[in-house]
């Protein structure tokens, strides 16, 4: 291989490994995955998303009309956001997302009554 095509394919390579920072250090922006049910029923039928902008933290299941809020604190490794709602009798009902970085991903729990799930996100 010739010098200048080494040295092209190298720079290529190191400048793709930069692109995508790793959540651990920066979980800023938007990510994407789908639920996958490990108890109950949970909003399988569309994509979740997460997003991360400053300090706010917004996961928002199945992609639907339930959003889940919480604080991001920079330097830490746990993405936490819940909504306190309730159920059909008037109880407390919350629902949480708990996420951490795994490689150049967020990984994940789901919980609310009636459903647990685990997610794995890329970011878009």
């Amino acid at each position: 291989m010739r010098p200048i095509a080494l040295f092209s394919f190298s720079a290529l390579a190191f400048l793709a490994a930069c692109a995508t920072p790793d959540p651990g250090q920066d979980p800023s922006g938007r990510w994407v995955g789908a639920l996958v049910t490990d108890q109950g029923t949970c909003p399988t039928e569309r994509t979740s998303t997460l997003e991360i902008r400053g300090k706010n933290i917004v996961f928002t299941p199945a992609d639907g009309s339930q959003v889940l809020t919480g604080l991001y604190q920079p330097g830490t490794h746990h993405y936490h956001a819940e909504l306190a709602s309730k159920d059909t009798s008037g109880h407390p009902s919350p629902l949480v997302f708990n996420g951490y970085p795994v490689g150049q991903a967020i990984g994940g729990t789901f919980g609310s009554a009636a459903c647990r799930a685990h997610i794995t996100m890329t970011r878009k």
